[in-house]
């Protein structure tokens, strides 16, 4: 669809373009023009296709020869002269019977002008300003959403019964237009054809003003056959007008005359009303004509009380694409927040988005890491390696989700998640935990997938701890992302970190097992001091499936631990070596005896009760 220039200081010309003596386009000459026919993946003609440093304009097909994919180029210049270009390597333009421009010429001229390329050509006007009378509607237009006070209504036609069906037919129209717009991207469509049909006009626009200061016609519906939206033209003095003065105005010109600008060739009266955006700007116009061709006799006169129908159907443009903006930033939001929260929670951040302010909350973060993965991913290729490492992160994220947290981050092969924010949650370490165990409960399925590719089972790190963290957008205002920072996310990491020392598949700190209540799952492994980290921690081991003996062998290792914390190293030694005997497939078993060891090692032994992790 062509662009209609305008300029509230600086009028441009228009360019008429024709295909055997037919008018087939309008363009504003508002920039360079590059003219042909259709490139590859370029969209049907005609068209006008805009780039940063100026326009094309497409008027024949892909497989039409008689014009060059890039034949004419029309550059205005200061002034009001024009450069016209043969950009064709073979075929000649015509500016006049007499002159011609061979391939790669330009010539400088002054409108009017006709430039004629084969079947085809285009006329430029001198500028003419359209100096209408116009008559506004006292009231300025009301933005949608915004409450209507001290506004009297025009004065309605004489209309002797309510059920008078002339009366009826126009509710109905307006009624079918509004339910549109509560229900159909079609209705600036249908309100085109109802400015048609109720106020009797013969051809009805609506217009969108571009953010570049154009008029793009978004529908159109007119009586004539030879009216559509690539060569009907509108009148610039009018848009204008309403654009300033953001009030609906009509129009009812003299007879014509030889000064009479193109756009209102045959045209016996006009009417725009504005439709304004939420905040009262002119975001487009609900436009319409009577033109002398189609109007034998009778009163030509569009009424105040038509002008305020058209008004009327503008504000339910105004009012419907309110309805779609809102609907498409809901949508964009919905699925911004759907990358990181519940469904459940996406609704209510949707309604609420203050929820995602920064501020101080009582979380529980868990990180969950993927042991070998170098190793595995060295061993697959990349190709294969993604499509391993999205399925198990769609299996985490999954447990995630279905215990009601907040999936905060993939790191690599770690993913992060967190409870307690933005919204409050009473048992956030009981869900953490919740989750933790479905994700080593998912674990067989997911390595059975995967076992022939990577000759191994799938094994994980988890790591959870809970405390007081800053919640809040972690990332920019070009990219989101919602998290926490603080010790509280340190601790946890290095919980993770922990696991490999420790023989276990998930730890739990202790201010995490202060707020679980389920502790029968749990065993205490050891109190420890971590990298960065002063305050000693105490780890917990979380099983997801414990055994019939999980409470003796628990009892069995505290008590081996415990030996060893109060330095009775002979006694820890004896107990963990029955304790292995009885659990050898145990890894926290097998790493407190390593432990013991090397404490006998060493000629020291003060410090057991605290142990300094190697590493991270």
């Amino acid at each position: 669809m062509p662009d209609s220039s305008n300029s509230d200081h600086q009028p441009v010309p228009l360019a008429l373009f024709y295909h055997r003596k037919r008018k087939l386009f309008t363009s504003p000459l508002d920039t360079c023009l590059e003219i042909g026919r259709q490139r590859e993946n370029e969209p049907s003609p005609p068209t006008r296709v805009d780039y940063s440093d100026g326009a094309r304009v497409i008027l024949a097909a892909l497989d039409d020869r008689e014009i060059s994919r890039s034949h004419l180029q029309l550059e205005p210049l200061p002034g009001e002269s024009i450069r016209v270009t043969n950009r064709s390597r073979t075929l000649p333009v015509r500016i006049s019977p007499t002159v011609r421009l061979a391939p790669g010429e330009s010539i400088q001229l002054t409108p009017p002008l006709l430039v004629q390329f084969g079947v085809y050509a285009v006329r430029v006007d001198p500028i003419v300003e359209d100096d209408l009378e116009l008559m506004g509607l006292s009231n300025y237009t009301i933005p949608p959403g915004k409450r209507i006070a001290g506004q009297l209504p025009v004065e309605l036609p004489k209309i002797d019964r309510l059920d008078d069906p002339a009366l009826l037919d126009w509710l109905q129209m307006v009624l079918g237009v509004f339910q549109s717009a509560a229900c159909s991207k079609e209705f600036p469509a249908q309100a085109a054809r109802a400015v048609v049909n109720i106020v009797g006009l013969d051809t009805a626009a609506m217009l969108q003003f571009s953010e570049k200061g154009r008029w793009r016609v978004v529908a159109l519906h007119s009586v004539a056959a030879d009216q559509n939206e690539h060569t009907w033209i509108p009148s610039q003095t009018l848009l204008s007008q309403v654009r300033r003065q953001r009030r609906t105005f009509r129009h009812l010109p003299s007879s014509g005359s030889a000064d009479t600008p193109r756009s209102l060739e045959e045209v016996t009266a006009l009417v725009a009303a504005p439709i304004l955006d939420v905040t009262g700007e002119v975001i487009g116009a609900l436009y319409g004509d009577r033109r002398r061709c189609h109007r034998a006799i009778g009163n030509f006169e569009i009424s105040p009380f038509e002008a305020k129908l058209v008004e009327l159907l503008a504000s339910g443009i105004a009012a419907g694409l309110a309805r779609l903006k809102e609907e498409q930033s809901a949508m964009a939001a919905r699925v911004r927040f759907e990358q990181f929260f519940t469904p459940q929670l996406a609704a209510q951040l949707e309604m609420d988005p203050h929820l995602l302010t920064g501020r101080d909350a009582e979380v529980t973060l868990l990180f969950a890491d993927i042991r070998g993965f170098s190793r595995i991913s060295e061993r697959l290729g990349p190709e294969r390696t993604m499509a391993w490492i999205q399925d198990t992160m769609g299996v985490l994220s999954d447990c995630v989700l279905q215990c009601d947290g907040v999936l905060v981050d993939y790191l690599g092969d770690e993913i992060m998640a967190m409870w307690g924010a933005p919204v409050p949650q009473a048992h956030h370490a009981d869900l953490a935990c919740r989750a933790a165990k479905q994700m080593l409960l998912a674990l067989p399925s997911l390595s059975a997938r995967w076992e022939a590719e990577l000759g191994q089972v799938v094994e994980l790190g988890i790591g959870i701890n809970s405390g007081i963290a800053r919640v809040g957008n972690t990332g920019s205002a070009q990219k989101f992302k919602y998290g926490p920072l603080g010790d509280t996310v340190n601790i946890a990491s290095r919980v993770q970190g922990a696991t490999k020392y420790l023989g276990a598949d998930c730890l739990i700190s202790g201010q995490t097992h202060a707020a679980f209540q389920d502790p029968q799952v749990t065993r205490r492994l050891a109190r420890v001091r971590v990298v960065n980290i002063d305050r000693p921690i105490e780890l917990y081991e979380l099983t997801a499936n414990p055994s019939d003996d999980w409470g003796h062998r628990c009892h069995r290792y505290e008590q081996a631990l415990v030996a060893l914390e109060e330095n009775q190293l002979l006694s820890a030694q004896e107990q963990v070596t029955a304790l292995r005997i009885s659990f050898p497939d145990d890894g926290a078993v097998a790493e407190l005896e390593k432990r013991i060891a090397e404490a006998l090692q060493r000629d020291d032994h003060n410090g057991t009760a605290v142990w300094h992790l190697p590493g991270k």
